[in-house]
C-alpha cells in the first residue's frame, strides 16, 4: 500500500524556507551554512529537529496502518528453521553401531564468522556396515540382475545387466492335512483359466517335473501315487506313518521341482483329505475314567445317570472344520435285573389258588436322551448330529452312527490331564431311573471308530515357496480370490524386490538408509522391508519418511539384534529386501534412485536454551515475560498453581488434562502443581478461564491474559517456567557440505557432513509483503471459500511458500475435474522435492481445516507442487563482429540463465514462461546481427518418467515453474 505523505517537505526545502524567513525577519544576519557562526549551528540544530517532526507526522498513516492490521488480528508467521541430511559415519574399527543421540550439535560459521548451530532431530545409531551389492529379482520374469549400489538405477525394473537366475513349496492346511495312516490328498488348483488349472496339475502330477512329499516323523516321505484329475492332483499314502507338524507347528504338504520346467504361478488352492477306510478314537473315557476299547467299557458307568459324561477324543478327525464326520459305536447291551419275579400268592385267603398269582412286570431302566456337545475355546456348546442321535439307548436295531459337520469354532482342549480335540454325550434323561422294579439296560462300548469327508476343499491356509536360496511366505490367505502364489519361480512373497548385500551386521536402533528419488513415481502398493534373521526374511518395523519410494528421504528400520550371514545368488553377507506388496504393474515410471547412503539424520538449525523461571505478584494482569534467546521456536510454558488450588483441586486437575499437568511431592506433601499452558494466536478470543499466552516469536515476548482475555498467572515465586528452543530464518540456510563440523565430542564417529543443502529457513515478513497480504485477512477472516482466500492463506502462514496458484475445477494431475481445488505451491528450494513434499502436506493440514469439511472428506482438495521444468535452448545466430563471438555467446547464455531463473521466476506459477522474450534477450545482445533460429525444450518428470518437450505455447503447463538448464549458442 502507497501511504500519503502529509508533508512533502524534505530536510534541504525546510533548510531553505529558514534561510528565506532569516532574511525576512534579520536582514543583518544571513544563513550560509557557515561552520564558525553560531547562528547557523542554531539553524541547524532547529532545521533538523523539525524535520524530525515531519518525518514523525509523515509516519503517522504507516503506523494507522500498522495498527488496522493488528485490529484484523494479522500476525506474522513463526521463524522457520533451515533443515538437512546429515551424514555420521561411524569410524571403520567399530563392530557395534555407534549412537548418535537426538540434539546432538553441529555448526558451520556463517559470512561474518558467527557459528550457526544445528540440532539433530532425532536419535539414530550409525553402523559401520557398508552396502557392498544390490540385487534386482523379478520371479514372474526370472530375473535376477546385480547392480552396483552407488549407480543410478531405476528399482523394480530391469536394466540391460546380466540375468542371473538358474526351485519346492509347500501347502498348509492345518485341519485338512492332520492327517495318519492310509488317506488321500486332493490338491485342487485354481489359474485364469480350467484349461490352463488342468494343464498345471497335469505337469505337477509327473514325476518329471518333481515330486511330492509329507513331513513325517523320520523326515520326507513320499506319497504312494500321484495322480492328475482335471484341475486336482491325487496325492495317495498307503503306509501307515502319520503327518508331522513343520518346525512352525504346520502340517502341510510339498512339492520340490525340478530345475528347468519354467514357472508356476497359482492364484489358489484348494485341499481336501479322506482317509482310506477308519480310524480308532484316540480315547474314550466315561468323566475322568478311561475306557479300553479292546475290552470294552461303560460309557455311563454301570449305573447312568443323568449329567453323565463321555467323552470321545480323536485328534485326526474331530479337528476337520468343515468336514462331514462320522462316529461309528460298537454298543453291546448289557441287561441287569434287579427285580424279584417270582409269581406273588395271596396267603390271607383259606384256598390258595396258584392261577390267581401276580406276575411283576419289570420296568426297563435305559437312557431315553443324550446331547452331544463340543468345546469352543470358552465352553462347551451344542453340537448338531444326525442320524443315531442317541446310540445309548440300547433300543435300536440300526447301525449305531451318529454324523455332524465339525464346527468351525472346535478348539482344542484338556480333559483329564489329556489336550486333545474332543466332543462328548452329556445324559439328558435316563427313563424309569426311580423304578422299584428296574431292569437296566446299561450301554457296553465295545468298539468305535470315525471318518470324515470333505464336499469341497477348504483353501489353503500358508504358502511357502523355496527357489534359489529365497523364501516366499503367505499366511492367512484363506480369505484371499485372487493369491497369485510363485510355486515354483519367486524368491519373495512379492514378485518384485531389491536385495542389499552389507559387509557385516547392519543392525541399529534404527538404521537410516538414505535414497535419492529423482522424479516422482507413485508406486501403487505399499513397500516392506524385511531382513534375513536366520531361518527365513522377517518384517523390520519401520518409518518411512520416502511416502513409498515417492521423493528422496530416509527408512528407519528397528533392528536391535545382529543379523546372522547368509548366502544368496551365491554371495554371501547380510541381508535386507526391499519388496513391493502386489503384482501390480506400475503404470507410471519407474522409481529412480540416484544414490543410496547410510546413517542419515534430519537436522534442524536450532538451539536448546536453558529454561527461564520468573515470578508472578498478585493478580499481574498482562504479565509480560521476556525471554533471552530469540528469535523463539519451540516453547513450553508451565505454571506452578500450587498457590492457588486446594489439593483435592490439584489431582482432579491432572486427572482431567493428562501430560499436561505435573503434580510434585515431598513426605506426601504436595509441594508443586506444574501445568503446561498453551498458546493461541490472539489473547482476544480467549475466555478467562483458559490458561493460555499469546508469544512474539521474533521479539522473546510472552503475554498472559488480564483475567478476561486469558487467565492470570497465580502468584508465586519462580512459578513460572519456560523451555524453548532458539534459531532459525535464511542465515541457516548452507550449501551441501559445509556443515562438518561437531559441536563437542562423539567417540568412533569419524565424519559428519551435510548430505544435502540446509534449506527452507525464512526471516520475518518484509514490510511490504506484510502490507500487502496482512490486511487480506479482513475479507477471508481466516476460511477458505475462493480462490484468493486459499492463496492468501498459503501466503500468510507459509513463508517458504515462495508462490502459490489456486485452480479451482482442476485435479492433483491438472485435468478438468468439476468441484476440485488444487493449490500449487512452489517452495523456495526447487532442487529438494523431499522439502517440497514435506510443506505441502503441511498445507494441506492447514487448508483441511478451514476450507470446506465436504471437499476435504471426499478427496477433493489437492495441495502439490509445481511442476519444475527446466529450460534449455539451442540458438542460431548471425555476428556482426566474428571476433566478439566467444564473449557475445557467453553474454546470450549468462543472459537466458538470467531471464529464467530470475525474471521468469518472478512471475505467478503456469505463467513463467514468456517464449517471446527469449527473441527479445537474444536480439538485445551486443553484437546479434540476426537471430537465425531458437529451440527451447522443457525437461520435466511425469510419474517418474522423464520427459522432453519443445516449449511452443505460454500456457501449456499450468503447474509450471521453471529453472534454467543448458544453453547452446550457435553461430553461423
Amino acid at each position: 500500500m502507497q501511504e500519503p505523505v502529509l508533508d512533502p517537505r524534505s530536510r534541504s526545502d525546510l533548510m531553505e524556507e529558514l534561510a528565506a524567513h532569516a532574511r525576512a525577519y534579520t536582514p543583518e544576519w544571513r544563513y550560509e551554512g557557515a561552520e564558525d557562526d553560531p547562528g547557523s549551528a542554531l539553524a541547524e540544530l532547529f532545521g533538523e529537529m523539525f524535520y524530525q517532526t515531519v518525518d514523525r507526522m509523515n509516519s503517522v498513516p504507516g503506523k494507522l496502518h500498522t495498527e488496522f492490521l493488528n485490529l484484523t488480528g494479522f500476525q506474522m508467521p513463526d521463524p522457520v528453521p533451515a533443515a538437512g541430511l546429515l551424514q555420521f559415519t561411524a569410524h571403520d574399527t567399530v563392530d557395534a553401531p555407534v549412537p548418535v543421540p537426538q540434539g546432538t550439535q553441529v555448526f558451520t560459521e556463517d559470512e561474518d564468522g558467527e557459528n550457526i548451530v544445528y540440532e539433530t532431530a532425532r536419535g539414530i545409531e550409525s553402523t559401520p556396515a557398508q552396502l557392498q551389492d544390490l540385487f534386482y529379482v523379478d520371479p514372474r520374469e526370472e530375473m535376477i540382475q546385480r547392480r552396483a549400489p552407488d549407480q543410478p538405477q531405476p528399482f523394480f525394473r530391469p536394466t540391460g545387466g546380466e540375468n542371473l537366475q538358474r526351485h519346492s513349496f509347500t501347502l498348509s492346511q492345518n485341519d485338512v492335512l492332520a492327517l495318519s495312516g492310509p488317506c488321500v490328498v486332493e490338491v485342487e488348483l485354481r489359474q485364469e483359466s480350467a484349461f490352463t488349472s488342468a494343464e498345471t496339475a497335469a505337469r505337477l502330477a509327473d514325476p518329471a517335473v518333481g515330486h511330492w512329499t509329507f513331513p513325517a516323523e523320520g523326515g520326507e516321505r513320499p506319497f504312494s501315487t500321484v495322480e492328475a484329475e482335471g484341475n486336482r492332483v491325487i496325492l495317495t499314502w498307503e503306509g501307515e506313518e502319520g503327518f508331522a507338524p513343520l518346525e512352525d507347528g504346520n502340517y502341510a504338504v510339498r512339492f520340490t521341482g525340478n530345475p528347468g520346467h519354467g514357472r508356476t504361478v497359482l492364484d489358489g488352492v484348494r485341499l481336501r483329505s479322506r482317509p482310506m477306510g477308519t480310524l480308532p478314537l484316540d480315547s474314550v473315557s466315561f468323566g475322568d475314567v478311561p475306557l479300553d476299547l479292546e475290552e470294552g467299557g461303560y460309557c455311563f458307568g454301570r449305573r447312568p445317570a443323568d449329567y453323565g459324561l463321555c467323552y470321545f477324543r480323536s485328534d485326526r478327525v474331530f479337528r476337520k472344520r468343515g468336514a462331514r464326520a462320522l462316529l461309528r459305536l460298537d454298543i453291546v447291551p448289557v441287561v441287569n435285573d434287579l427285580s424279584d419275579q417270582t409269581p406273588h400268592y395271596q396267603f390271607n385267603q383259606r384256598i390258595i389258588d396258584k392261577r390267581d398269582a401276580v406276575a411283576i412286570v419289570p420296568d426297563d431302566v435305559y437312557i431315553a436322551q443324550v446331547a452331544w456337545e463340543y468345546f469352543n475355546g470358552t465352553g462347551w456348546r451344542t453340537l448338531k448330529v444326525s442320524g443315531s442321535r442317541n446310540p445309548f439307548s440300547c433300543k435300536q436295531d440300526v447301525p449305531l452312527e451318529v454324523t455332524f459337520d465339525v464346527p468351525g469354532d472346535l478348539e482344542e482342549t484338556e480333559v483329564n490331564a489329556q489336550s486333545g480335540y474332543y466332543i462328548r454325550a452329556r445324559v439328558v434323561h435316563v427313563e424309569n431311573a426311580y423304578s422299584t422294579t428296574p431292569r437296566w439296560l446299561v450301554p457296553l462300548l465295545k468298539g468305535a471308530v470315525c471318518s470324515w469327508s470333505y464336499t469341497e476343499g477348504l483353501p489353503v491356509e500358508r504358502c511357502r515357496a523355496e527357489n534359489n536360496g529365497g523364501v516366499v511366505e503367505m499366511e492367512e490367505v484363506s480369505q484371499v480370490g485372487h493369491l497369485a502364489f510363485p510355486a515354483l519361480e519367486g524368491l519373495e512373497e512379492h514378485p518384485r524386490a531389491m536385495y542389499f548385500r552389507f559387509d557385516r551386521s547392519p543392525h541399529a536402533m534404527p538404521l537410516s538408509i538414505f535414497f535419492d528419488v529423482a522424479g516422482r513415481a507413485k508406486l501403487e502398493d505399499k513397500l516392506h522391508i524385511q531382513a534375513w534373521t536366520g531361518q527365513r526374511f522377517e518384517t523390520v518395523r519401520m518409518v518411512d519418511l520416502t511416502r513409498n519410494l515417492l521423493h528422496p528421504g530416509v527408512m528407519l528400520l528397528y533392528l536391535p539384534r545382529p543379523l546372522p550371514p547368509h548366502t544368496l545368488f551365491g554371495q554371501t553377507g547380510y541381508w535386507l529386501r526391499l519388496s513391493r506388496s502386489s503384482y501390480l504393474e506400475q503404470r507410471g515410471g519407474s522409481t529412480l534412485i540416484n544414490g543410496i547412503k547410510l546413517n542419515i539424520v534430519q537436522a534442524v538449525q536450532r538451539e536448546r536454551a536453558a529454561a527461564e523461571t520468573f515470578s508472578a505478584g498478585a493478580y499481574e494482569a498482562d504479565k509480560v515475560l521476556e525471554l533471552l534467546e530469540r528469535p523463539v521456536l519451540d516453547t513450553r510454558v508451565w505454571v506452578d498453581e500450587v498457590s492457588a488450588l486446594a489439593v483435592a483441586d490439584a489431582e482432579e486437575l491432572s486427572q482431567a488434562m493428562p501430560g499436561r499437568v505435573r503434580l510434585e511431592r515431598e513426605d506426601r506433601v504436595l509441594t508443586h502443581c506444574w501445568v503446561l499452558w498453551e498458546r493461541v494466536r490472539e489473547l482476544a478470543l480467549a475466555g478467562p478461564a483458559e490458561r493460555c499466552y499469546q508469544l512474539d516469536p521474533y521479539a522473546g515476548i510472552i503475554v498472559f491474559g488480564d483475567g478476561i482475555h486469558g487467565r492470570v498467572p497465580p502468584e508465586g515465586r519462580e512459578n513460572i517456567r519456560v523451555d524453548y528452543a532458539y534459531g532459525g530464518g535464511s542465515r541457516g540456510n548452507r550449501p551441501a557440505g559445509t556443515v562438518n563440523r561437531l559441536i563437542g565430542a562423539l567417540p568412533r564417529i569419524s565424519q559428519v557432513e551435510n548430505l544435502t543443502a540446509m534449506s527452507g529457513g525464512t526471516d520475518r515478513f518484509p514490510v511490504e509483503k506484510a502490507e500487502a497480504i496482512g490486511n487480506k485477512r479482513l475479507r477471508h477472516r481466516g476460511r477458505a471459500i475462493g480462490v484468493r482466500d486459499f492463496e492468501e492463506i498459503v501466503s500468510q502462514e507459509f513463508p517458504q511458500v515462495r508462490h502459490v496458484k489456486c485452480f479451482p475445477g482442476r485435479d492433483v494431475e491438472g485435468a478438468y475435474a468439476p468441484g476440485h481445488v488444487s493449490v500449487v505451491v512452489e517452495g523456495r528450494d526447487l532442487d529438494d522435492s523431499r522439502v517440497t513434499d514435506d510443506l505441502c502436506q503441511h498445507i494441506y493440514e492447514e487448508l483441511s481445516q478451514r476450507c470446506d469439511c465436504v471437499m476435504t472428506e471426499e478427496g477433493r482438495l489437492h495441495v502439490v507442487g509445481s511442476t519444475v521444468i527446466t529450460v534449455s535452448s539451442t540458438v542460431t545466430v548471425e555476428m556482426e563482429d566474428l571476433d566478439q563471438s566467444a564473449v557475445t555467446q557467453q553474454e546470450i547464455a549468462r543472459r537466458l540463465e538470467e531471464l529464467v531463473n530470475v525474471r521468469w521466476r518472478e512471475r505467478e506459477i503456469g505463467s513463467q514462461i514468456q517464449i517471446a522474450q527469449v527473441w527479445q534477450t537474444v536480439r538485445d545482445t551486443p553484437n546479434v546481427r540476426l537471430v537465425r533460429s531458437i529451440l527451447l525444450e522443457g525437461r520435466y518428470d511425469q510419474a517418474g518418467l522423464p520427459q522432453m518437450v519443445p516449449l511452443e505455447d505460454d500456457g501449456a503447463f499450468p503447474y509450471a515453474t521453471v529453472k534454467s538448464g543448458e544453453h547452446f549458442i550457435q553461430v553461423i
